[in-house]
């Protein structure tokens, strides 16, 4: 009976060696995947920096395309006054030429 009790708990022991085994080797398996989400969390935080960062120079580049585009809106805006004046003042020096040509007798 002893040697029965005896070979019982060696099996016992055997078993709790081999989970004991398993389990460290799942621990180390537990650190290894634990490190690489830290890295990934790393990763993911340069990421979100960088994102960041690109968003705000966007931001910028649509707030000084929004400047440029008002800027030459309003240099548009002075060349079409001047044209418009131009195309006044070229109709009144047609009448002034026709007016002085009738004038004359030469048409």
């Amino acid at each position: 009976m002893e040697k029965q009790i005896l070979q019982a708990l060696q099996q016992i022991n055997e078993t709790l060696k081999q989970q004991g085994e398993t389990l460290k080797q799942q621990g180390e398996t537990l650190k290894e995947h634990g490190e690489t989400l830290k890295e990934h969390g790393l990763i993911l935080g340069a990421l979100r920096s960088g994102q960041e960062a690109l968003k705000a120079e966007l931001s910028e580049f649509k707030l000084q395309n929004a400047r440029d585009f008002g800027q030459l809106r309003e240099q548009i805006s002075g060349i079409e006054l001047s044209v418009e004046i131009l195309k006044e003042e070229s109709w009144t020096n047609k009448k002034d030429i026709r007016r002085v040509q009738k004038t004359m007798g030469l048409k």
